[in-house]
């Protein structure tokens, strides 16, 4: 909106009077303005996650940020938004990283990379309207990546295909309990996401993350350290591309945000 503005004062004739912000469809003053314009960096990587509280998402970001901007040259920021009641409501983490100071003081409009870390999400979140176009998409999914796409809401998979989105699909909970730390996904969606974002070499990224459990982990005894550890060396093992057909094929949709039985709301 504020480039409008200046749009607008760079005409040979600008209006004396306008108006943003509104449709003003009294005196047709508003100015148009371009609701896709960005003024993100493209070298930018820009990252969005969805996730429940206390499943380790926000950890496992925060400690993700943290390597990026300890052991890369990677200029980095993250904000995280959740419920004050943290536990059980869903919290979104935003990282951006890149090789220029980050200025941006915003929420991500335009993601590069969005993960959803619980399935059951899908059907009541549009977890990909922040995705832009030709984004990576990361998914904790109990389905493989031969299955995924039929237990997907419409909204999403036609979603997927407008974007040309690649998905990736994990059972980390699977991975988490073979390695023996029960429900906690952390370690094994952080790993998907170094992979997948290419911020580190592979090896490098195993070796800072392994390192960063050790620090957080280690005053709980080597048992723990050594669960997460396994948990990172089985994660890209289980992690696979889903090949995306040529068009929107479920039954499944998403819930809508009031419930069709609820009764109507009373006038005072």
């Amino acid at each position: 909106m504020v480039k409008a503005i200046y749009d607008e004062l760079g005409r040979e004739q600008p209006r004396r009077h306008f108006t943003i912000g509104i449709h003003d469809d009294v005196t047709h003053t508003s100015l148009p303005w371009d609701a896709g314009f960005t003024t993100e960096d493209p070298a930018t990587v820009r990252a969005v996650f969805y996730g429940l509280g206390s499943d380790g998402t926000v950890g496992a970001n925060k400690s993700a940020i943290k390597i990026i901007g300890e052991e890369t040259a990677n200029y980095a920021q993250g904000y995280f938004v959740y419920d004050s009641k943290k536990s059980g409501s869903i919290t979104v983490s935003h990282l951006r990283f890149g090789p220029r100071p980050i200025r941006s003081t915003y929420l991500i409009q335009r993601a590069s990379f969005v993960a959803c870390h619980q399935f059951p999400l899908l059907e009541r979140v549009a977890v990909l309207d922040q995705a832009d176009e030709g984004a990576r998409f990361l998914l904790n999914s109990p389905f493989g990546p031969d299955a995924v796409w039929d237990h997907l809401p419409r909204q999403l998979q036609e979603t997927i295909l407008a974007k040309h989105l690649r998905l990736f699909v994990i059972d980390a909970y699977q991975v988490a309990r073979d390695a023996g730390m029960g429900g906690r996904i952390n370690t094994v969606m952080q790993t998907c996401f170094f992979a997948l974002s290419g911020v580190l070499p592979r090896d490098e990224a195993i070796a800072a993350i392994k390192h960063a459990i050790e620090k957080t982990y280690g005053r709980r005894g080597e048992a723990v350290v050594q669960k997460n550890c396994a948990a990172v060396d089985h994660a890209l093992a289980h992690l696979h591309e889903v090949a995306i057909p040529a068009a929107a094929t479920s039954r499944i949709e998403r819930r809508p945000a009031v419930p069709v039985e609820a009764p109507p709301s009373s006038a005072r």
